[in-house]
């Protein structure tokens, strides 16, 4: 679906509606030898290039008035900055906004607030706001969705005049004096249009789809409110992109079969010229017209020779070279053209292109990202990319590859491969960050993936995709591959992302499963805003425990005794799209026996977690793990006595910061013990933890929740409050201070009271 957001030329697709403009310009090719045109008048000259650094990331030129020009960076902040001494105003823009100008000369800003709503298949502009940043003054905001008669999608501005494609017509909207009158253009306009120039006071170019077959272009003349001629594209091209207008000529660029086509025609007359320009099925261009000359440039892809801007006469063919690359153009005041770009001689910014006295273009640096000048050496990628991603008990892993520079930017896509989950980063060595010793440019990764709603990036396979734009302003060189992240099982991973999962049962049956992350940003473990899964039917069991990899599949298994005291193992998937469980298998009875029991600890030193339990009178027995699916446990075996005085036990992993797993006890007065594992299924005397642990309903060893390497412990009272105890690795003093969680807070799951977490 096309939206209106898409300013830039290069992408535009579609017809042309244009009309005549005021001032006077060349003679078409067909009737006239060419005009002399004028240089850049006066009011527009500087005597030395002002600065633009926000521009020295990239960007966009949006729009070339009489005092300043409109651009917006790589980041996406408006401003508006004046010719005569650089000073820039940032154009106040909110989610949802898109900035536009005038067209050429004039200073009209126009900020429109598009809505999407949930369904819709065309987006609409609601609010706009139109300044004139010539005069300062206030700006004057319109609701276009309040009236039928101004309903739709905003195209473009010439001047104070808004261009609204609503009702398969072009609505002429001016906003003069403050209440809108509205006139309007065609019938059977195919929605949205498009607009991708404009000509100075009167003259506009919009873009539309007829009949979905292929593009037309019209001319309207705005001021008249009507259409002054018609265009047809090749109807065998695939599409339309880059459609340009002056007072001569309109053209545009076709793609068939994987080549570029510039068709031009002169204004009036229906003989339409078209030239090949060669390979670009995947090149966007940016350009236009001036006078007898078609300006043009490749702006993506690799570099190749059509990242040259050129200037190619639309009489002889003759071509000049006028900067080395350029991002963006947009049409300028009488008869200019500004440019944001880059030559070996003068460096990077916004270059000024008009014609000179032999009717030749030149180009001139109006505005420079004040960035020392690199000359125009092209980037090039050099290798050393990651192969495999370790994220076992690191808070970030490094991800970077080495280009021939780190003098550039480096946008990072990760996607997970057979999914759309993936992850989006920015690097600026300018910033301080991003450049390393080893002359590589990147980043490090936290492992998480997506921004809406952020998760643990899963084990497995992702393509990745980096682009550097270097800083000398050259183009940008783009590089893919294919990365692994692995990890070892995790006691309390459902969905094999290394975060944990909690898992609780209901009064009602349900089994809720939450997935959890570390944010950096506060220190605090997290619930996933999506993270959560509900599976029904556990109320046959009266004990729900997460026991870690018990069947040797490297996922994380459930335990669960049902009410007829038989034991019950529930192999977990390893998987965030399979969620849920395999077929239960009976593990065996007379389990009724134990009030305690726990598992996720390796207390033998064998690589896989096993269960104690306690029985009626207060035996400890364990039971090791053999990681078999049909017979998981050997035969038990008593390992202590007297720990009836205990009401709950955990298995916690190796908090003490020996090699065997541990375990905690909290006994009648709420007194936290530790029993640190010898690795031979027994433990040390107990030390003494802390009292107070008797305010909590669930205390659960959840494995490594904030990436550091050590497990920790998640503790949850019966009124619904979660807590984050870290873990510090040192048996004298095994948990840090407590921090609030929100990961499984309230009292009610999905519409149950809650009767155990684990």
């Amino acid at each position: 679906m096309r939206t209106a957001s898409s300013r830039r030329v290069s992408m535009s697709v579609g017809a042309v509606l244009a009309v005549a403009a005021v001032t006077p310009f060349v003679a078409p090719a067909a009737t006239a030898a060419p005009a002399q045109a004028a240089v850049a008048p006066a009011a527009a000259t500087v005597t030395a290039p002002v600065r633009v650094p926000f521009l020295a990331s990239g960007g966009e030129l949006i729009n070339a008035g009489k005092t300043g020009f409109l651009s917006e960076d790589a980041d996406g902040r408006a401003r508006w900055t004046r010719y005569a001494d650089g000073v820039s105003k940032v154009i106040d823009k909110r989610a949802g906004d898109h900035v536009r100008g005038g067209g050429p000369g004039s200073d009209i800003v126009v900020v429109a607030h598009e809505v999407n709503e949930a369904g819709a298949e065309v987006i609409y502009t609601s609010t706009v706001r139109v300044y004139d940043m010539a005069t300062g003054a206030a700006p004057v905001t319109l609701d276009l969705s309040a009236s039928r008669d101004t309903f739709g999608m905003l195209s473009g501005a010439v001047g104070s005049t808004l261009l609204v494609s609503g009702d398969q017509k072009l609505k002429l909207v001016d906003v003069t004096g403050g209440r809108p009158t509205v006139r309007t253009v065609g019938d059977g306009y195919r929605e949205p249009f498009w607009m991708p120039g404009t000509l100075s006071g009167t003259a506009v170019a919009l873009t539309f789809n007829e009949y979905y077959q292929y593009d037309a272009l019209v001319v309207v003349d705005v001021a008249e409110g009507r259409e002054t001629g018609r265009y047809q594209a090749d109807p065998a091209t695939r599409w339309v992109s880059a459609s340009f207008l002056s007072p001569t000529h309109v053209a545009w660029m076709e793609r068939t079969g994987g080549e570029l086509v510039l068709a031009t025609a002169v204004r009036g007359q229906k003989e339409v010229v078209r030239t090949p320009l060669g390979p670009g099925d995947s090149q966007d261009v940016t350009g236009g017209l001036l006078g007898d000359w078609f300006l043009w440039g490749a702006t993506t892809g690799n570099a190749t020779p059509w990242h040259a801007f050129s200037a190619r006469s639309l009489k002889d063919g003759s071509t000049v070279k006028l900067l080395d690359h350029a991002e963006s153009a947009t049409q300028g005041p009488d008869g200019t053209f500004l440019v944001l770009g880059t030559t070996a001689a003068r460096g990077a910014g916004v270059y000024r292109v008009a014609l000179g006295a032999d009717g030749r273009p030149s180009a001139e640096l109006i505005a420079a990202t004040g960035e020392p000048n690199d000359g125009a050496a092209p980037l090039a990628y050099v290798g050393g990319a990651p192969v495999t991603v370790d994220l076992d008990g690191v808070a970030k892993a490094r991800l970077s590859w080495k280009f021939s520079t780190t003098r550039a930017d480096l946008t990072v896509e990760l996607r997970r491969k057979g999914s759309w989950e993936d992850s989006r980063t920015v690097v600026r060595p300018a910033s301080g960050t991003g450049a390393h010793p080893d002359g590589t440019l990147g980043f490090d990764w936290t492992g998480e993936l997506g921004d809406w709603d952020p998760k643990a990036a899963p084990n497995g396979a992702y393509d990745w995709t980096v682009t550097a734009r270097p800083w000398n302003g050259m183009p940008s060189v783009t590089t893919s591959g294919t990365l692994t992240v692995t990890r070892s099982p995790k006691p309390h991973d459902f969905d094999d992302d290394g975060a944990p999962d909690l898992v609780a049962r209901d009064k009602d049956g349900y089994l809720e499963q939450i997935g959890t992350r570390w944010d950096d940003a506060t220190g605090r473990l997290v619930p996933r805003r999506y993270g959560t899964s509900r599976l029904r039917g556990w109320n046959v069991y009266d004990r729900v425990e997460a026991a870690g990899d018990l069947a040797g599949s490297n996922a994380a298994d459930l335990v669960t005794r049902d009410r007829d005291g038989v034991l019950w193992l529930h192999r977990g998937t390893g998987s965030d799209t399979r969620v849920g469980y395999e077929s239960r298998v009976r593990i065996g009875g007379g389990w009724n026996t134990y009030t305690q029991f726990t598992g996720g600890s390796d207390l033998t030193g064998d690589g896989r977690a096993d269960l104690v339990a306690v029985d009626k009178v207060g035996d400890l027995y364990l039971y090791k793990s053999t990681g078999s699916a049909t017979a998981p446990f050997e035969p038990r075996k008593k390992i202590g006595f007297g720990w009836g005085i205990y009401n709950q036990l955990t298995a916690t992993g190796q908090i003490g910061g020996g090699a065997a797993g541990d375990l905690v006890a909290r006994d009648k007065d709420g007194v936290l013990w530790l029993y640190l594992g010898k690795g031979d299924g027994t433990f040390a005397p107990r030390t003494r933890i802390g009292g107070g642990w008797n305010t909590y309903a669930d205390v659960v060893g959840i494995g490594d929740g904030n990436k550091d390497g050590r497990p920790d412990v998640y503790a949850r009272t019966a009124a619904g409050a979660a807590y984050f105890y870290a873990g510090t690795g040192d048996w004298k003093a095994p948990f840090k201070p407590r921090t609030t969680t929100g990961a499984g807070t309230g009292t009610t799951w999905g519409g149950g009271a809650v009767q155990q977490v684990s």
